[in-house]
């Protein structure tokens, strides 16, 4: 008889994961490349007095204008990784690569002198780490042609300043990255205030519309204080059985934030830990279903919409390919046919955007 010895932990495990994410989604983590001759190596900073006292005085800002966020929020961690100073080649952005694989990362932004081969190991590397369900995203300049991938958030802009001068794209995108990982799962980055600049990039409303349809991340500035224009990342490409929104950095922070948390308990929970029966994942099924409901409930996905099952389709597949005969089978008997260690779910719901788009109509009446 098959054991369901411990899957009341899994559901524990589950209902925490569930608490996790709705945390999480109101102040995420973000990574933060510097160059510094001291203090190198990696610290994690869950406030700005944790900052290293040896840090240079720029970085220090850089730093501090991480935390600073939004009016919207601002990141509950900074994971502050200090290089070797020098560009000669790409070395010491790769060692700093290495050294926070192990870590959980929804932001991540290069050094502020960001060459374009630090640029492209950048963007090898979180395409890498997103292939591997590790859901970090990077915030970098805008170059001649975009990326074109939703892991990817590239800034264009050539004409920002504040108070001390002109600001390049490269050293306004740990500001940016902060900004992102601040905003809560409810928000958008639309329209987030950034009070500090004192001119953006001038463009028409068409030149704007443009530029945000070829996957960049622009700012405007509405004549009392700048703001992101529309927060997007930079996927112009929809892959087949994709959705147009899957442009929207609001609409892929969510599904990160799901498929983070569905892995990690998967794997921390019950992978490896009991019998492959229809039982056991029918369990897991029923667990992976109270998580999204507690999502629903937290307004991450939209209300009554979510599911998870056994997934009959899968079933039948791995059935044929393992030379099972299934055409006397019922649709049960195929779900509870044992699959040796492959357990096929489907599962899923909508994601709830935010208010972005008006349309008011005014009667006088």
């Amino acid at each position: 008889m098959a054991t369901t010895i411990g899957l009341p932990v899994l559901k524990i495990a589950f209902e925490a994961a569930a608490q996790q994410a709705a945390n999480r989604s109101k102040k995420g983590y973000v990574a933060l490349f510097v160059r510094d001759s001291s203090a190198q190596g990696v610290h994690l900073l869950s406030s700005t007095a944790l900052i290293p006292a040896g840090l240079g005085e720029g970085n220090k800002k850089i730093v501090e204008q991480a935390f600073q966020g939004t009016d919207r929020g601002g990141p509950s961690l900074v994971i502050l990784v200090v290089i070797a100073p020098g560009t000669e080649d790409t070395t010491a952005l790769e060692g700093g690569l290495k050294a926070i694989e192990q870590y959980s990362i929804d932001y991540l932004a290069g050094p502020t002198d960001l060459t374009d081969e630090e640029s492209a190991k950048l963007v090898e590397w979180v395409k890498a780490q997103r292939a591997a369900y590790r859901t970090v995203k990077l915030v970098k300049p805008w170059k001649t042609a975009g990326s074109d991938d939703m892991g990817i958030i590239e800034l264009d802009e050539t004409g920002l300043t504040d108070a001390e001068g002109k600001v390049t794209a490269a050293a306004y995108c740990p500001r940016l990255a902060g900004v992102l990982a601040g905003i809560p799962m409810g928000m958008s980055a639309t329209y987030a205030p950034l009070t500090e600049l004192t001119a953006v990039t001038p463009r028409t409303a068409e030149e704007q519309a443009q530029a945000i349809q070829n996957g960049k991340l622009i700012l405007l500035h509405d004549g009392l204080k700048a703001k992101i224009a529309r927060a997007v990342n930079s996927l112009t490409t929809i892959p087949q059985n994709g959705k147009e929104d899957w442009c929207k950095i609001k609409v892929v922070e969510g599904m990160d934030l799901i498929t983070y948390y569905l892995r990690t308990t998967i794997e921390d929970s019950y992978l490896g830990r009991y019998p492959n029966t229809y039982d056991n994942k029918q369990l897991l099924v029923t667990a992976i279903t109270d998580y999204f409901r507690y999502l629903e409930g937290a307004g991450v996905l939209a209300a009554g919409e979510s599911y998870a099952r056994v997934d009959y389709d899968r079933q039948l597949q791995w059935l044929s390919s393992q030379g099972v005969d299934t055409s006397s089978m019922t649709e049960q008997q195929v779900l509870e046919y044992q699959t040796g260690s492959w357990v096929f779910l489907k599962c899923g719901g909508r994601l709830v955007d935010a208010m972005e788009d008006f349309e008011l109509t005014f009667n006088n009446l």
